[in-house]
């Protein structure tokens, strides 16, 4: 297998357990049809890091802007159509990051390994 397919298939594994376990009752929910789950996702590559950011996803055709926050990375997960923007910017730790954006099993963003404070931005075309 190549390491995209390995990733994909572990952050899509991830993305759904951590959905169904922090949101019980929407996942015993019926989504609509053009619904999907959707995730964003830091991989940390060091001791210790700080990422702060947003993700606007569009549900039911209105977007939704969510704030994002954590230490030493994992993800966030949402049930909508698609994800129109990611902002993430890493603001303290020495660790390197990737994101990465996916709607249902499809990775549809993967950003350069970086180390740097700069913000990496996601825009859906």
């Amino acid at each position: 297998m190549t390491r995209k397919l390995i990733i994909s298939t572990l952050f899509s594994i991830v993305l759904i357990i951590s959905f169904q376990l922090l949101n019980p009752v929407s996942a015993l929910t019926q989504p609509s049809s053009d619904e999907k789950l959707l995730g964003v996702v830091v991989n940390a590559y060091g001791d210790s890091i700080a990422v702060t950011g947003y993700c606007i996803y569009v549900k039911d055709g209105k977007e939704i802007e969510r704030e994002l926050e954590k230490d030493n990375a994992w993800g966030w997960s949402f049930r909508g159509e698609y994800i129109k923007e990611v902002k993430m910017q890493k603001v303290s730790g020495d660790a390197s990051y990737e994101l990465f954006v996916m709607e249902g099993d499809e990775m549809v963003f993967q950003s350069e390994r970086t180390s740097s404070t700069d913000p990496i931005i996601y825009k859906r075309k």
